[in-house]
């Protein structure tokens, strides 16, 4: 069945790409997970998905390799180029490594060292499918920080399909209060991969959940966790094969101690409310403790 998409600005993204961000009332006929390589207005992209629209009009979700950002294109106003222009780009290493080491992004490590301040942290906070109600507190806690720091938090919320479905109230909540979060893909229904798990079914997982981001208003990134974060290597496969970085968690709330770079989980899905407490407790020390938030981009650079 065709999906009704409606596609409007939405005052979370974090720069001039989101004024590409295009808006229709057209049902999508065609979804394709498609790779090229392409220069749009002087910016070298890669093209993830192509959307066909009953109305033969034609969309493109497109990456930028330098601060992997994701946003919509027309299917005009570019030039097709060679993939050898992006061997060197970020987005392309950092794909590379994990498929080539077979595991994901940021996975703890016991062999890291520890520290207790001056740590880089990039905020993730998922939202696996449940019936509590959303803990607003993560996000307010996050509002109330930047107010007294000045400073924009970016994090990455992990939607899960089944979430959005069950929750569109709080969904709405959360899109209307311009807080500054990248869209990444937990799976639709949240499937715990405890053995051999079919590539074809976790697609078909992904690729639910973006349409349901599209059709709420959200552009799918880059950005993908595994549900408990369990995977089989051969899983990669996919998700390098769809453009889409598989983020681990190397730190969680109440841990006194942390890797450097550190990919910090906290549950807003009202499920885990102690961790959510835990968080709070932290934003009140990362002043004396040196703690930055910082986007992906730099997170990766650093």
């Amino acid at each position: 069945m065709p999906v009704i998409l409606i596609l409007m600005l939405i005052s979370n993204f974090l720069n001039a790409d989101a004024q590409k961000f295009f808006s229709t009332n057209n049902e999508i006929s065609e979804y394709v997970v498609i790779e090229k390589f392409v220069n749009f207005n002087g910016t070298n992209l890669i093209l993830t998905r192509e959307i066909s629209y009953t109305n033969q009009e034609k969309a493109f979700i497109a990456i930028n390799p330098e601060t992997l950002e994701t946003f919509l294109i027309r299917d005009t106003n570019f030039i097709e180029i060679d993939g050898f222009y992006f061997e060197d780009k970020p987005f392309t290493k950092i794909k590379k490594s994990f498929y080539n080491n077979s595991n994901t992004i940021g996975e703890f490590n016991k062999t890291e060292k520890l520290i207790q301040k001056n740590a880089l942290v990039l905020l993730t906070t998922d939202l696996c499918p449940t019936d509590e109600p959303l803990d607003t507190n993560f996000y307010k806690a996050i509002a109330e920080t930047e107010k007294n720091t000045s400073n924009k938090i970016v994090f990455i919320i992990f939607f899960s399909g089944k979430w959005i479905e069950m929750h569109k109230n709080e969904f709405d909540w959360i899109k209307t209060n311009n807080f500054n979060f990248i869209s990444g893909n937990h799976t639709y229904s949240h499937y715990i991969i405890k053995e051999k798990f079919p590539n074809s079914e976790l697609r078909n997982e992904i690729i639910k959940t973006e349409l349901i981001m599209l059709k709420n208003g959200l552009i799918p990134s880059c950005f993908f966790r595994f549900p408990g974060l369990k995977y089989n290597p051969e899983n990669l496969a996919i998700l390098y094969e769809m453009n889409l970085l598989p983020l681990s968690v190397n730190f969680w709330g109440g841990q006194k101690s942390y890797p450097q770079k550190s990919i910090l989980l906290v549950h807003s899905n009202g499920s885990v409310p102690i961790e959510v407490k835990k968080f709070i407790k932290f934003l009140k020390e990362i002043k004396t403790k040196n703690i930055k938030f910082v986007p992906p981009e730099k997170w990766f650079k650093s």
